[in-house]
């Protein structure tokens, strides 16, 4: 049976009630170094299992709550040993896919997160995904919410290590992104404002396609390796390159249309500097310098001064997603000191790559593999370049590249 219920949030809820005081004071416990005593909670389990048995229902409450104990603590491996435990029991109790599930899923996505743990992070986002679409009708904003959960996931996750095929990732992302278009131009139209970040991940979906195939030796049929490419491979890859290049093109002009419809000015500039990098990145320089200016144009007719153009368009950036809201002036990243990382400086051309590029800083300083990864990432990389009112100009830009899979 389907369900249109916003079931998760309130049994989280609910089951935060039953903990003490001092997992509810999360911050508070952070400030002051005190830890939970988790002994109470594991008490709890044992006097329940001994009575009525080790898959009891009432265990999924209390192994959730000993997780919750153990990620204020901050002791995230045995915080993830007892959720997963609760998720078992839930399931046994509540079926493979009841949306009472979802707390105990998203809890495991962020406490997977923290330790980087691509690959489970992925199992969980796909089965979040598959709980909704089994229990909650397609035309719901909770099952919108949840596909656009999961393709935003998808998508900014290809290149990570996650055990899936990025071909399949991306693939995936896309139908869910076709259900979510469908769905609100059946319900609303083609110009509701929800339509904008659908058909940004849209394009941001086809882009990451696109650069993966042309970069990577897999089937552009089926996403597998190949030991040699025939005639016929050649012709599908440059197929599927095309089809990348024409939906994300038609996504981002939707886009540019929707905000123009609504009055939005300063949405309506940006969507147009989205296009024109669209157009940068599949080597169309002239048309992406007319809309650039078109863009500046926009927004400075809209009333942006000097200062906040600047920070739009002064520095080039890595075109790493796609979104109408304003950006914010860049501010010096804070690392984890145990963070292995690469600073390296370049020149952003008028197409927007990088050259003249030098490693300005590395940590560690002996690691060569990190160097290489970055110089190998910054080969395939597109900028936004630098952009004034004659469109695109050469500018000088540096980036950082932190490598969390790697020791100090």
């Amino acid at each position: 049976m389907r369900r249109n219920l916003k079931i998760a949030p309130l049994l989280l809820l609910g089951l935060l009630v039953s903990l003490p005081w001092a997992v509810h004071s999360n911050n508070n416990i952070t400030n002051s170094g005190t830890n939970v005593d988790v002994a109470p909670f594991r008490h709890r389990i044992a006097a329940i299992e001994s009575e009525y048995g080790a898959l009891d229902h009432r265990l999924a409450e209390k192994f959730l709550s000993l997780g919750l104990a153990h990620r204020v603590n901050g002791e995230l491996h045995h915080a993830i040993s007892a959720l997963r435990q609760a998720l078992h029991i839930s399931r046994i109790n509540k079926g493979l896919h009841h949306l009472m599930h979802v707390p105990i899923v998203d809890l495991l996505v962020d406490s997977n997160t923290k330790l980087f743990d691509w690959a489970a992070v992925e199992r969980h986002h796909r089965y979040r995904y598959w709980i909704h679409r089994r229990e909650v009708d397609k035309n719901s904003d909770d099952f919108i919410d949840a596909a656009i959960e999961f393709a935003t996931w998808e998508i900014h996750a290809y290149d990570l290590d996650t055990g899936v095929p990025a071909f399949r990732q991306l693939r995936d992302a896309q139908a869910a992104l076709v259900i979510v278009e469908e769905t609100i131009r059946a319900k609303h139209g083609t110009t509701d404002p929800r339509m904008i970040r659908v058909l940004n991940l849209k394009a941001m979906a086809n882009l990451n396609l696109a650069t993966h195939i042309n970069n990577t030796e897999v089937d552009p049929v089926t996403g597998g390796p190949v030991s040699g490419e025939t005639i016929a491979d050649v012709i599908s890859r440059r197929n599927l390159i095309i089809e990348c290049f024409v939906n994300g093109k038609q996504a981002l002009e939707q886009v540019v249309n929707i905000s123009e419809l609504a009055g939005q000015t300063i949405q309506h500039g940006l969507a147009l500097a989205n296009l024109a990098d669209w157009e940068l990145v599949f080597d169309r320089p002239r048309y992406s310098t007319r809309n650039y200016r078109r863009a500046y144009e926009i927004l400075q007719s809209a009333g942006l001064s000097k200062e906040e153009l600047a920070v739009e368009f002064e520095n080039p950036r890595k075109m790493s997603r796609f979104t109408v809201q304003r950006r914010a002036p860049d501010k010096v990243e804070e690392l984890n000191s145990d963070a292995a990382y690469v600073m390296a400086s370049f020149k952003v051309t008028l197409t927007g790559h990088a050259r003249n590029v030098k490693v300005v800083e590395a940590k560690p300083i002996d690691n060569s593999r990190i160097v290489r990864r970055t110089r190998a990432a910054l080969r395939v990389a597109r900028f936004r370049p630098r952009i004034n009112d004659e469109g695109p100009v050469e500018a000088p830009s540096t980036i950082r590249y932190i490598f969390p899979d790697e020791t100090i």
